[in-house]
């Protein structure tokens, strides 16, 4: 794991270079694709594609054209910090954002969505989805505003997410969880201009909170913990949500130190290789940095005092988006945030409910292919896999082809096939791959298209196919942000003999904190790969693990929302410790008459 140890070390190459002028988003950037037909029969959701995401969007052109140009520039300095120390590996699909006018909007994709939450980004079998909102107009700003301009919250709020599972998405860094939370933040308050750029200004909710603790207020971590991400038994005036808050800030003050000089930025390329070989984060600090982590506290309370710089660059190579936006039609949009919610791994109840609303559209727009697919999908997987094949069966007739109703097809085979018993079951199985073989032509990068491919493999008479196997790595390898995605890679190189890097993958896995579960059975293959496994353990093993499992939600929280309650919270008890020990006093003094001192007259 030691290539991606050096990753935030080579800003340095960027912060010190000068290159050519970057571009503004104009006219000759921008293309347009509009639905035929009248203006009732478009949809108010629109797409809108780049170099590297797809976007969907029922807020305004323009502000989706400037985050879209900001995001393509911050995705190019991530790639600066960690590509360098990455193998050559095939690009992975794009990554599909939804950009939401209303806050509102992300009940439809999570009702169980934290109270502050802003943003998030959901990862499942079906894919990486992420999801955001408009929280205010994202300005153009000039050369001279870049230090000064109060930070945009829609802005932070996108930058913070697309920089933390950018990490998960592109390298093999997964602990210390503080400095991938705390990188995320430090690149939440980065800033572009057509030619210039600004790193190291502090989040405007993480400095309130900062000052917060500087005034005297309890905290709710030592140093040790955010060293440790020992968070859960820890109590906040703002409740878990106050607890993340001060994570947050702590994680990116010690990130904004660890990247303030050169020797501290060497010290950290040594402190993440140290963790990646699997020392603990605590000593691995202590030795890289030459400190004790119980004198954390006091350095980090003098680099807070000296003055965090900001740092104003001219003329970064940084690109502009090039955004080719298309119109929806009415149908396509009404089923857009269904479609999503399904593709984020629901609960049963919710699934359910998705399948009852899908349906109910559906009989609105019996004709669409958004309708066909996703009541297609609803039915897979929470309905009547042959329910599934019937709706689906229109987009299969046509030649060329439709990659997600072939894929749905496939899967729903497969279903049919699992459950099924002698030569039909065998019919089903050689349905359901030859429509995952079409679909894989037509989306040769597709992840799901991948493992549902390797799953029908392990359910053949024969052995799994090499290419099959191959395919599930060469996803992973492309794609590192599913732990589905990474459980079938892992094995898959097992069984074909590639142990070495089954271990790797097993080992990047197990240092997810994120997904306790999948961490704990890749501690446990490793064991087992080192004492040696059979292949008829792995097969089973492959048959077991590779159904969709519940997905990882990265929520991000709005931080203003959060410091209020801190602040409120705080306001309150030393409000009622004010009036105790009022009460205390009136106690322990004599009582006064009320007609007054006699003796004074």
């Amino acid at each position: 794991m030691r290539k991606h140890t050096m990753a935030a070390a080579a800003a340095l190459c960027l912060l010190s270079a000068n290159g050519a002028d970057a571009q503004q988003v104009g006219a000759a950037n921008l293309e347009r694709v509009e639905v035929a037909g009248r203006k009732a029969e478009v949809s108010r959701w629109f797409r809108a594609e780049s170099q590297h995401i797809v976007v969907y969007s029922d807020a305004r052109e323009e502000d989706v054209s400037q985050l879209l140009d900001n995001l393509e520039k911050l995705d190019h300095l991530l790639r600066i910090y960690v590509l360098p120390f990455r193998p050559e590996v095939a690009q992975p699909p794009k990554l599909t954002l939804f950009h939401h006018a209303r806050l509102s909007d992300l009940r439809t994709i999570d009702g169980d969505l934290p109270a502050d939450a802003v943003g998030l980004y959901s990862n499942c079998a079906a894919g990486v989805q992420g999801f955001g909102v408009q929280l205010e107009r994202i300005p153009k700003l000039g050369d001279e505003q870049l230090k000064k301009s109060a930070l945009n919250d829609s802005l932070s709020y996108a930058f913070e997410a697309y920089a933390r599972h950018f990490l998960y998405r592109h390298t093999d860094i997964r602990s210390p969880v503080f400095f991938i939370e705390g990188l995320a933040q430090y690149f939440s308050g980065v800033r572009f201009s057509e030619q210039q750029m600004v790193v190291g200004r502090v989040p405007g909710g993480l400095a309130r909170y900062l000052n917060f603790l500087g005034s005297g207020r309890r905290y709710s971590l030592e140093w040790e913990d955010v060293l440790e991400h020992r968070v859960a038994n820890a109590r906040n005036y703002g409740g878990p949500a106050g607890v993340r808050l001060e994570f947050e800030a702590k994680s990116w003050l010690l990130v904004h130190y660890m990247l303030s000089s050169d020797d501290n930025r060497k010290r950290l390329s040594r402190y993440l290789a140290l963790v990646g070989e699997g020392l603990a984060p605590t000593p691995a600090f202590e030795l890289a940095f030459g400190m004790k982590a119980a004198d954390l506290g006091r350095v980090m309370w003098r680099y807070g005092l000296s003055g965090m710089q900001s740092l104003q660059v001219a003329r970064p190579e940084l690109p502009s988006a090039r955004v080719k936006f298309r119109s929806l039609p009415r149908a396509t949009g009404e089923f857009l945030l269904v479609d999503a919610a399904l593709k984020s791994c629901p609960s049963r109840p919710a699934g359910e409910m998705l399948l009852r609303r899908a349906t109910d559209l559906a009989a609105q727009f019996p004709d669409a292919d958004a309708a066909r697919l996703t009541l297609g999908r609803a039915q897979l997987d929470w309905g009547d896999p042959q329910a599934a094949l019937s709706q689906l069966a229109p987009l299969l007739q046509d030649e060329g082809g439709n990659a997600e109703a072939r894929a749905l097809a496939g899967m729903a085979e497969l279903r049919l096939a699992g459950s099924g018993q002698g030569e039909g079951r065998l019919a089903h199985l050689q349905a359901a791959q030859r429509e995952l073989q079409s679909a894989q032509y037509l989306d040769s990068r597709s992840p799901e298209v991948a493992l549902a491919i390797l799953g029908a493999e392990t359910l053949a008479p024969h052995v799994p196919d090499d290419a099959a196997l191959q395919a599930v790595v060469s996803a992973w390898q492309a794609s590192r942000d599913s732990g589905a995605l990474g459980r079938a890679a892992a094995l898959a190189s097992a069984y074909a003999g590639h142990g070495d890097e089954a271990y790797r993958t097993l080992g990047v896995l197990a240092q997810d904190g994120r997904d306790e579960g999948t961490a704990r059975w890749a501690t446990q293959w490793r064991s087992r790969l080192e004492t040696g496994v059979a292949r008829d353990d792995i097969l089973a093993e492959m048959r077991r693990g590779l159904t969709p499992g519940a997905a990882f939600k990265e929520w991000t929280l709005d931080k203003a929302q959060v410091m209020n309650e801190v602040e409120r919270s705080s306001g309150l008890e030393a409000a009622a410790a004010f009036i105790k020990e009022q009460q205390q006093q009136q106690q322990q003094s004599p009582a006064a008459s009320p007609a007054g001192n006699p003796d004074r007259r």
